[in-house]
């Protein structure tokens, strides 16, 4: 009895590794708590007029060598991620716009914001904005 108590418990405790390692989200691979997930929301825009087909990509604060999430903005110019929550770098990639760059926080429930893209131009590249709404 004693023996297949500790067999039980030695089992237990290989196996919670991978446990831990199928408890993580699947975007970013950062480890995901029931309940704890933030949506990131919003449209890229440019002259008031939504930007289709526009890269962003964002990366953890926390976890500086962790691989970046890419999202892509619909015809409309909105996009849509769940994540976990906490600062994440941000920056877009709309063809020939200027890009955005910055650092965003994202809370536990819904995160609206508004990217404003600037033309490219041959002398100037205008930095974009990141707007909470």
């Amino acid at each position: 009895m004693r023996r297949s108590r500790a067999l039980l418990f030695y089992s237990i405790i290989l196996a919670l590794p991978f446990f831990l390692g199928a408890c993580r989200h699947p975007q970013t691979g950062l480890p995901s708590l029931e309940g704890s997930t933030a949506s990131f929301q919003g449209r890229v825009l440019w002259n008031g007029k939504p930007i289709g087909k526009a890269t962003l990509f964002l990366r953890p604060l926390s976890r500086p060598s962790a691989r970046e999430i890419e999202l892509m903005t619909r015809i409309d110019g909105r996009f849509e991620a769940t994540l976990p929550p906490g600062r994440y770098r941000l920056r877009t990639s709309p063809t020939t716009m200027c890009p955005v760059r910055g650092v965003i926080t994202l809370s536990p429930g819904v995160n609206r914001y508004r990217l404003v893209v600037h033309a490219l131009s041959f002398l100037t590249c205008r930095p974009g904005e990141i707007r909470k709404l």
